[in-house]
């Protein structure tokens, strides 16, 4: 077998053992790599770790990694409780990637309830509503949402992107954030469908993030509640009449 074929499959297969060790009890878990048997020196193995694992090795990374011990890196990173304060100090310029889903709700409400309000406050006329003079008309629905403190949804999606970016590049739990990223993808939910986009911030935070190392029972049932799930997949349109199909 080709050597490069050969490393690559023992770093696949430790990504899908990490996968299942971070929804084990870590207290009782040994980590062992025989990366030793695919021709890998310890310097190869923790540049290749840190390519796998992380979002990319930062300067010195590698040589941090050698001196706590490869095995013991990956048990750190997948305990995932390494202090990040610089992190935490940039994502406070993003408040609102903490707010409740009801708040998400009344602060960026979609241009529909936008419009319905408007009205009804008497900032636009309903007979004004596509009738051209679409400069004026944007310029009184502005003066609407920023007389009631509303906002657009487009600066909460500039503000959830920016923290994922963030936090990519400067979280020192990485192999979380990794796992966070993976189980998001899995568990998808789309930012371009309007009815579930706004439920995202806290789908990724209450709902993903906390439990990429619990158990995946949590994870599957807790996806499922989500208001960000149900809603992607249309099940507020699944009816049915109550007759079981007949069966031929």
């Amino acid at each position: 077998m080709n050597t490069s074929v050969k490393i690559l499959g023992y770093f696949s297969l430790f990504f899908c053992a990490l996968l299942l060790l971070s929804f084990q009890d870590q207290r009782s878990v040994k980590l062992t790599f025989p990366y030793k048997q695919a021709g890998l020196t310890d310097r190869e193995a923790a540049a290749h770790l840190l390519s796998r694992f992380t979002y990319g090795a930062r300067p010195g990374e590698i040589d941090e990694v050698l001196a706590t011990g490869i095995e013991k890196w990956c048990a750190k990173q997948l305990e995932g409780g390494m202090a990040d304060d610089k992190l935490n100090g940039m994502l406070k310029q993003y408040p609102d990637i903490n707010l409740s889903n009801t708040e998400v709700e009344n602060k960026y409400p979609r241009q529909a309830k936008i419009l319905r309000l408007a009205i009804k406050d008497g900032f636009i006329s309903k007979d004004s509503v596509n009738k051209g003079y679409r400069a004026a008309y944007k310029q009184q629905i502005n003066a609407f949402m920023n007389a009631n403190g509303l906002k657009p949804q487009q600066e909460l999606y500039r503000q959830f992107i920016n923290q994922k970016i963030l936090r990519a590049a400067y979280t020192e739990n990485q192999m979380r954030e990794v796992l966070t990223d993976f189980w998001f993808n899995h568990f998808n939910v789309s930012i371009a469908k309007g009815q579930c986009a706004a439920f995202i911030p806290a789908f990724e935070r209450d709902v993903i993030r906390p439990n990429v190392t619990g158990k995946f029972g949590n994870l599957l049932l807790a996806t499922a509640k989500s208001p960000a799930m149900p809603i992607y997949l249309d099940n507020f349109n699944s009816t049915a009449d109550g007759r079981a199909d007949n069966a031929d």
